[in-house]
């Protein structure tokens, strides 16, 4: 084999890896505004079937982020344990003389 290693940017993938943490927070963090847009919308001209209406939606992107941000979770936790491996293998590599 001409090149029988892997050459991997674990900086790009650390990156990505905090990127994504970041994400996860935003994303856990939209739940906390539920309410203001059902506020926000009131009632108006007396009338309470437009509220009604968004706080359905609501209730059902309550439970659809929830899955979102449990498989959020998990793709950042596969994707920084193959990070943590890759930087273990690389220390691994660079100290075996061979």
């Amino acid at each position: 084999m001409a090149n029988d290693g892997m050459d991997v940017d674990l900086g790009d993938l650390e990156l990505m890896v905090g990127r994504l943490d970041s994400f996860k927070t935003e994303f856990a963090d939209l739940g906390k505004n539920t309410d203001t847009v059902a506020d926000a919308v009131g009632r108006p001209s007396g009338r309470s079937e437009l509220r009604s209406k968004v706080e359905e939606f609501q209730s059902g992107w309550d439970g659809n982020r929830e899955q979102l941000s449990e498989d959020l979770d998990t793709v950042y936790q596969h994707l920084k344990d193959f990070v943590d491996t890759i930087g273990e293998l690389d220390v691994e590599l660079a100290s075996d003389p061979e």
